[in-house]
């Protein structure tokens, strides 16, 4: 299958708007779960986290995706409609059992054995992937995306409600955060079980069908060989970030425990917390671009290729919106976490965001050259980099080392991107875009260290205030318009 996803591209504005609104809800709710919870208890929830949004990935994005392309190109859609969905469900069946099974040994290789009860909530979810996919896949493949993306944002306002009603318990009724972590992997179980309801009771469907000639094996071998590499690095890309995050879950905690001034089990639980703080930093920073890039992406597409305009656009703002980050990090990190602690490992985690951002273009710009096994390449290489380096650089350097880790693996991503298409970041060769850069940066300079105030309210208006005030220098002296160069 040449091109399984470019259907989808269809209504996809809608699915934006549900899933800037989805990224919004994932990010801030962290904020408010982590002063309720701790540092150690924030470590608790994000040890395990990876693993739900893995499966959720492919129950919103992934899976729907292919449904929907595998409908639109099938002379049969009924018949590999019900195998895709047996196939699915066997999966989902068989990887929920073995991981659970293993519960155990894998909250062993985490560095806490405690954490065996919220990781068997986490992977709970694997249970919705199958009917999930098969609703949000038909739907799309309808055009209908107003109802799968209802559905999106049922699953996460349902979900952050229950996360901060588990956070706000521990302050009630007990003190341990591992139970707390169990029922906030309970409430996104819930969240995810919510949208299914809505989804069967506005999506006139039977499901008794799928149900027939469960075991005939010929037919699911073709719907496998149609899912194809295009599809299976689509996937990979879209759960990459979350498999960084998943090597920091196995090597981070343990690399702490091994440096060597020695500190305790509880002081690297609070660390790894620490280090946590990152994401949801990192997710805002994000939000923005990705958002932008998933509406306008298919208006900029041209003949195949990615226009100049999409290019300029995601360097400049990429950068733009970390520079901005980059220096309001040390104020946020104390408005949002009461903490000033370790903000320059925070601040080198968010420098990602460019990285990042330019890579998911490149791997755009592949995907349409159907040169998906060179892009599947660079990122399983970015992968064994993070592998060999996180353990070695967080042992000797701490929460630096293992920013440090993600930040040269992706960097090297970038660079095997650039370095095959040949396409380099001349935008940066814009001197009236630093000059802008500058002025911003010079705003946000003299407000952090000249107008002090100590109540976190006006702490918090102060750096939004900062924000508005340093966008407007930036875009006035870069004379850029945003909306010129999306359209």
């Amino acid at each position: 299958m040449k091109r399984p996803l470019i259907n989808t591209l269809k209504g996809v504005s809608i699915l934006a708007i549900a899933g800037f609104l989805s990224k919004i809800l994932a990010a801030l709710y962290r904020f408010p779960y982590q002063n309720l919870v701790g540092d150690q208890g924030f470590y608790a929830f994000q040890q395990v986290y990876p693993f739900y949004s893995i499966i959720t990935t492919l129950s919103l994005v992934a899976l729907p995706n292919f449904l929907s392309s595998l409908v639109h190109s099938s002379d049969t859609p009924e018949e590999d409609t019900r195998q895709f969905f047996q196939l699915t469900f066997i999966f989902s069946i068989v990887a929920c059992l073995i991981l659970t099974l293993s519960s155990q040994p894998i909250a062993r290789l985490m560095g806490q054995e405690k954490l065996a009860g919220p990781l068997v909530m986490a992977i709970l979810p694997l249970l919705l992937v199958p009917f999930l996919s098969l609703y949000r896949g038909q739907l799309q493949a309808q055009n209908q995306m107003s109802k799968t993306a209802l559905s999106q944002v049922i699953e996460q306002v349902v979900r952050v409600c229950l996360i901060i009603v588990a956070a706000i318990l521990f302050t009630r009724l007990t003190n341990n955060i591992y139970t707390i972590s169990f029922l906030a992997m309970l409430g996104s179980f819930i969240g995810g079980g919510m949208a299914l309801v809505y989804l069967i009771f506005t999506t006139p469907f039977k499901m008794n069908a799928l149900f027939s000639n469960f075991f005939t094996i010929s037919s699911k071998r073709n719907v496998l060989k149609k899912f194809g590499i295009p599809s299976l690095v689509f996937t990979f890309f879209m759960v990459y970030m979350l498999l960084l995050q998943m090597i920091d879950v196995f090597f981070v905690k343990n690399a702490l425990l091994n440096m060597t001034q020695g500190i305790t089990s509880n002081q690297a639980e609070v660390l790894k917390g620490i280090y946590d703080r990152g994401q949801p930093f990192l997710q805002l920073g994000l939000v923005i671009t990705t958002s932008i890039l998933t509406d306008a992406l298919p208006k900029l597409t041209k003949r195949g290729v990615v226009s100049n305009q999409i290019w300029q656009a995601v360097t400049y703002l990429s950068i733009t919106i970390t520079t901005g980050l980059f220096l309001l990090l040390p104020s946020m990190n104390d408005v949002l976490f009461k903490s000033h602690e370790y903000s320059f490992s925070l601040q080198l985690f968010i420098l990602q965001i460019p990285l990042i951002s330019m890579i998911q273009l490149h791997h755009h710009a592949l995907f349409l050259a159907h040169k998906n096994k060179q892009s599947g390449l660079f990122l399983i290489s970015g992968l064994c980099l993070k592998l060999i380096l996180v353990y070695p650089l967080t042992s000797s350097f701490g929460l630096i080392g293992a920013s440090l880790s993600s930040l040269i693996s992706l960097l090297f991503v970038y660079l095997l991107y650039m370095i095959y298409s040949k396409k380099m970041p001349n935008a940066l060769l814009n001197t009236r875009f630093w000059l802008a850069i500058i002025a911003m940066s010079f705003v946000i300079l003299i407000g952090t260290h000249f107008f002090l105030v100590d109540n976190r309210l006006l702490q918090l208006i102060k750096i939004g205030l900062l924000t508005m005030i340093s966008a407007a220098v930036f875009f006035k002296v870069s004379k850029f318009k945003l909306k010129t160069l999306l359209t």
